[in-house]
């Protein structure tokens, strides 16, 4: 038994000695072993990549990594949808999440959009080198997504750049397929923004998967059928009692109204529209807010303004912790006293108000130096919800109106810089959200994946070299570690 022992240990000896004088000692052969493990780890990655598994997502916030809500909702998508990328390339991050949409529901596919693929789309959208731009199809319906602009937004509350690549991707889906498309309206007649001067209100809505046209109520007679949202934007004419008693009936049926009222002449009386109003307790108080909180207006002209914003609210939570809305010579609200909103069975809630530094002008006809010495000092209610419910029981229905007295803001009125009013801020997305909870689209889903341990947003690159840290590293320093460990056990 004890020669047999001796045995294994002279042979254990003879190994290791062979494997250092015959191996670790000969620089060549120690060389081509390091050369051939390197090859093996390529030679394995290569594999890996063709069997295109899944990548790992380390980053704590799960920015590659498609979520259970985007899951769930996409894999009800029964209708196919092809995603054109442009100016993305095929081994990109953005690709594979592309791949994880496909994954989950294969009717939603993709397509590298370039000049020898597809030359007439790229010059239907005047798509430029530099742009990366994604056109989402399905059958007739189609949605631009702007990658620059789209998918991140900055966190005010946490000081905090936001990844909003899959919300706006999976949002994009469920708009270009889903069957409820609210119908809009726009009244015209009345002097009210028509839709050319609302071009990028309009734009943004078909994008959404709206539907509009325009109404002529005293032509038609009456609100149309497929009416699910009236909109009466900024009239400075006032209405006919025909149209007047048109609109109450479309109340009287649950109808959802978007009215907003800019500042219009001293001269200008509107008696007919405000008993549209009455139905809900609310008038618009002819005038403009100059805004004295520090850092909300512009310190040359406090007409132009950031108001406050509902933190709570889904049409502005997004608003109140991601930007803001500005407003340009707006008015405020006033309404009836609690006990008559009751009666006339209207419950409100506020959106949108100026802070307590602020004052309000009534004298318009006066330069503001001398308007603001009777100006009405104290927040005033901007933007509101009000809530009207016809009827009892079972059949009782709710009539909505969203009321701003402010209708400038989301017009294409260009600003000093050249751009839109409706480019302002979160001006266009506070109306689009506006229309969509009037017209019950409650599809869209908000997954915002913030980077609050992180300012940066990791690329792909960047995301791999800390997976080969974590993970390739710590291997071989295992199999070096063991080696030497052998090697020392058979020295002994």
């Amino acid at each position: 038994m004890k020669n047999k022992d001796e045995n294994k240990v002279k042979l254990r000896e003879k190994l290791a000695l062979t494997f250092k004088r015959k191996w670790l000692v000969n620089g060549t052969k120690t060389f081509l072993i390091i050369a051939i493990i390197i090859a093996a780890y390529f030679a394995l990655n290569l594999w890996i990549r063709q069997l295109d598994l899944p990548e790992i997502d380390v980053t704590e916030n799960q920015i590659y990594t498609l979520s259970d809500a985007s899951k769930e909702a996409i894999a009800k998508v029964d209708q196919d949808v092809t995603i054109y990328c442009y100016g993305f390339l095929e081994d990109s991050t953005f690709v594979d999440l592309l791949k994880q949409y496909n994954k989950v529901n294969d009717k939603i596919k993709y397509e590298m959009l370039t000049e020898a693929s597809n030359y007439e789309m790229i010059q239907e959208h005047d798509l430029q080198e530099g742009y990366t731009v994604l056109i989402l199809k399905s059958g007739e319906a189609e949605k631009i997504v702007d990658a620059s602009t789209d998918f991140t937004t900055y966190d005010f509350t946490t000081g905090q750049s936001v990844d909003t690549t899959e919300q706006t991707m999976t949002n994009s889906i469920l708009s270009l397929t889903e069957e409820n498309k609210p119908k809009i309206y726009f009244v015209q007649g009345h002097n009210e923004y028509k839709l050319e001067e609302t071009s990028v209100l309009t734009t943004y809505l078909k994008n959404e998967a709206f539907e509009y046209d325009s109404l002529n109520i005293a032509t038609a007679g009456a609100i149309p059928e497929d009416c699910d949202i009236l909109a009466i934007l900024s009239p400075d004419k006032d209405i006919l009692d025909t149209e007047a008693q048109a609109i109450k009936d479309y109340i009287n049926k649950g109808g959802s109204i978007y009215f907003s009222m800019d500042v219009v002449s001293e001269a200008v009386s509107l008696p007919n529209l405000q008993s549209v109003l009455d139905q809900y307790g609310v008038s618009v108080k002819n005038g403009y807010i100059l805004e004295y909180d520090e850092g909300k207006a512009n310190e040359s002209a406090p007409y132009v303004f950031i108001p406050e914003v509902s933190s709570t609210h889904e049409i502005t939570r997004d608003i109140y912790s991601d930007s803001n809305l500005w407003l340009v010579y707006s008015a405020k609200l006033e309404f009836k006293d609690e006990e008559t909103l009751k009666n006339l069975n209207v419950t409100k809630e506020t959106l949108v108000s100026s802070s307590d530094e602020a004052a309000f002008i009534t004298d318009i006809s006066s330069d503001m130096k001398t308007a603001a010495q009777t100006a009405e000092l104290g927040k005033a209610e901007i933007g509101s919800i009000l809530t009207k419910t016809i009827g009892e029981g079972e059949d009782a229905k709710e009539s909505k109106l969203i009321i701003m007295a402010s209708g400038s803001f989301i017009s294409d009125v260009m600003t000093n810089g050249g751009y839109p009013l409706s480019y302002l801020g979160s001006n266009k997305d506070f109306v689009i959200n506006s229309m969509a909870y009037l017209g019950d689209k409650g599809n869209n889903l908000t997954i915002r994946k913030d980077m609050a341990n992180s300012t940066y947003l990791p690329t792909e690159t960047q995301n791999r070299v800390v997976l080969t840290i974590i993970f390739v590293i710590p291997v071989l320093i295992i199999i070096l570690g063991v080696a030497i460990w052998t090697y020392r056990i058979k020295r002994k």
